[in-house]
């Protein structure tokens, strides 16, 4: 499979865990002006930034008892994504899945998506495979996820009514940055020397993280599937961009 990697990124294709430091570039050295800097991460600077004046404005968002608040909590819960709106709000469901990621809970939720994810994985991944492709598999990863967990806790819950995790699932609101953190983590383990590498440590971390640390369930599931969305999402664009440039090549042959 060919790579639409310039040769400066492809000491970072080679290795087994691709991460660089924010400040560098991807053949190690150090950008030129402030402004290449921040061309480079534009999305990850813009997101940490934007996170945080949205806690500002609005403070942390709860994850239930939402309509008890002031107007900010009120205002968050109406966009953050809630499992029941799959059935009853579809378009509501799905358009949440785009504003829910700019709500976090408390200031460990925050500090982890900042610093777990966008200080290595978001930042390395965008330097090394621009902003373009750094959007789609952090958005897609949330359409994805709302698609696949609105449809499994709809059926869960029809079909295990009284079940407590079920209900807890549906009790609480879904908010963050994590899903597209895990998604672009996996995406990016895609161009290391072993592609499922960094998708194992996503697995092996959720493993501890519920068993170890007992973080719910579904919170672990739905970061390990994140992965697999991010993973997936790479392999269909490099299946996409090998045959637009094997039809450039057959074309030019042609001629």
């Amino acid at each position: 499979m060919t790579s639409n990697n310039t040769p400066e990124q492809n000491k970072f294709v080679k290795r087994l865990v691709p991460y660089m430091w924010p400040w560098s570039t991807p053949s190690g050295g150090q950008y030129k002006s402030f402004l290449s800097w921040i061309y480079s991460r534009k999305f990850s600077i813009f997101y940490v930034l934007a996170i945080l004046v949205v806690n500002l404005i609005f403070g942390f968002a709860p994850r239930r008892h939402c309509w008890e608040g002031d107007w900010n909590i009120v205002f968050q819960c109406n966009w953050m994504m809630w499992m029941a709106q799959f059935k009853e709000d579809f378009w509501h469901f799905m358009a949440t899945s785009m504003t829910t990621i700019w709500f976090h809970n408390d200031f460990v939720h925050i500090l982890f998506v900042i610093l777990f994810g966008f200080l290595f994985p978001v930042q390395s991944f965008e330097a090394q495979h621009g902003t373009k492709k750094t959007l789609v598999v952090y958005f897609l990863s949330y359409v994805c996820i709302a698609l696949f967990m609105g449809s499994l806790f709809t059926y869960l819950i029809e079909t295990f009514p009284n079940n407590e995790v079920v209900l807890k699932g549906f009790s609480r609101a879904w908010m963050g940055g994590s899903v597209g953190v895990f998604a672009l983590i996996a995406a990016l383990g895609y161009y290391s020397t072993r592609k499922w590498f960094l998708f194992s440590m996503i697995f092996a971390f959720e493993v501890f993280n519920h068993f170890i640390l007992g973080n719910n369930i579904y919170i672990s599931f739905i970061h390990i599937m994140s992965g697999v969305f991010g993973w997936l999402t790479i392999w269909g664009w490099e299946i996409i961009a090998d045959r637009k440039e094997n039809a450039k090549l057959k074309a030019i042959k042609a001629n």
